[in-house]
């Protein structure tokens, strides 16, 4: 019976893996809302990569910028996810957040975020993970 489930987990995971497919685009062919953000975000920086990865019904955007982030957007061109090793660009964060790191964190850079509809999860250069809600507020260390 083991080896029975042990197979059909085997064979599922496979399957899943095999329906993700993952494209090099060009950088024009990302959501508009993902260009913009990254217009405005990072000042008109070069687009050196982007992917599109479509799983199943999901699909996901990814792009790198000439400055070595990498920012990864939904299919509506919203981020999602974004390391950027000189700061992510604070214009896309909640002020309460901002005000949180400046006042317990000082001079500390937020090299990752992501975010869903409920939270933020961030690391700070010195290694430091927080989680805050969707308002900005601390809610824990991670």
């Amino acid at each position: 019976m083991k080896k029975i489930s042990l197979v059909l987990f085997f064979l599922t995971v496979c399957a899943f893996v095999s329906n993700a497919q993952i494209t090099q685009i060009k950088s024009t062919q990302l959501p508009a809302q993902a260009r913009t953000t990254i217009r405005k975000a990072w000042n008109g920086a070069p687009t050196v990569d982007a992917w599109r990865n479509k799983m199943g019904k999901r699909v996901e955007y990814k792009a790198s910028i000439e400055n070595g982030s990498t920012i990864k957007f939904d299919a509506q061109g919203r981020w999602i996810e974004m390391r950027c090793y000189d700061g992510v660009p604070t214009t896309l964060l909640p002020k309460a957040m901002l005000s949180h790191i400046d006042k317990y964190y000082e001079g500390q850079l937020i090299v990752w975020v992501s975010k869903t509809t409920k939270r933020y999860q961030i690391q700070l250069a010195n290694g430091t993970k927080l989680e805050f809600n969707n308002k900005g507020i601390f809610q824990a260390f991670l």
